[in-house]
């Protein structure tokens, strides 16, 4: 009779376990555990399975999932928020942002100027109209304005390609204000390096000036700390102009925080 294996399973709340795997089906997995005894765990928390290697394996360093998948520092992914989820997002202490998983496609949510909200704001609402394991496809709707500064519309369609744990995205700009409009591009790939961080850059073109934004470029790369309910960014970016009068590049760096407020 042969020995069953043994197997790191990874859940998504961060918690660990290793055992072996006694009864699974699409409900539920039962695990034999060393120091806990039979666990039994749904089968929507599993994360991943890994084969137990003593002399390969990670087991006693803490694994969190990308639990903020949805978004960069600054632009949309493809993937929804949370189905019930309220989230806080802070980039660089100024911008606040809360996001709501109204429905398992549907979120909205409202960024504002830390300080005095009414100088800045931004109402969104983002809409996921593919959903498996490897596609992706979102479309975004934000109004952007303050007391000074009018109005802008910008609707950013956004196209994720690949698991949680690595992907490569893309999203066109397009903003609207008054009779203007403009069009960008955002690039950006995110992977999980470590059981505790990732790796993300997001890289943004402005292909058409008609608004107030100048003609450019912003390369950014950084580092998401992840733990259980939030995560901390740091991330340095190099934005350019691409006319001959403002062509100097220079470095901005930047933190965010990300924090899940519901259960």
């Amino acid at each position: 009779m042969s020995v069953p294996s043994i197997f790191i399973i990874r859940l998504k709340d961060g918690t660990q376990l290793l055992g072996k795997i006694i009864e699974q089906n699409t409900v539920e997995s039962k695990i034999q555990t060393e120091n806990m005894g039979l666990v039994t765990v749904k089968a929507d928390q599993i994360l991943s399975m890994e084969l137990y290697d003593k002399n390969k394996s990670t087991f006693n360093k803490s694994y969190y999932e990308n639990r903020f998948v949805n978004r960069f520092m600054f632009t949309p992914t493809a993937f929804p928020v949370e189905a019930e989820a309220v989230e806080y997002h802070n980039i660089m202490v100024y911008y606040s942002e809360f996001a709501i998983g109204v429905t398992k496609r549907l979120s909205v949510g409202a960024g504002f100027f830390t300080i005095i909200p009414t100088e800045f704001y931004n109402l969104k609402a983002k809409l996921n109209v593919i959903s498996n394991k490897k596609v992706n496809l979102s479309v975004s709707g934000n109004l952007l304005g303050g007391d000074h500064i009018g109005h802008t519309l910008a609707v950013i369609p956004s196209l994720s390609l690949g698991k949680k744990e690595e992907f490569f995205n893309i999203s066109p700009v397009f903003f609207v204000e008054d009779n203007s409009g403009s069009v960008g591009v955002s690039i950006g790939y995110m992977k999980k390096i470590s059981p505790n961080l990732t790796f993300f850059t997001e890289n943004f073109f402005a292909l058409d000036n008609g608004l107030s934004i100048e003609d450019g470029f912003v390369f950014s790369g950084g580092l998401r700390f992840d733990r259980a309910r939030h995560a901390f960014d740091i991330n340095i970016a190099f934005p350019a102009g691409l006319t001959s009068s403002d062509s100097k590049v220079f470095l901005i760096p930047t933190v965010g925080y990300h924090l899940k407020l519901s259960k």
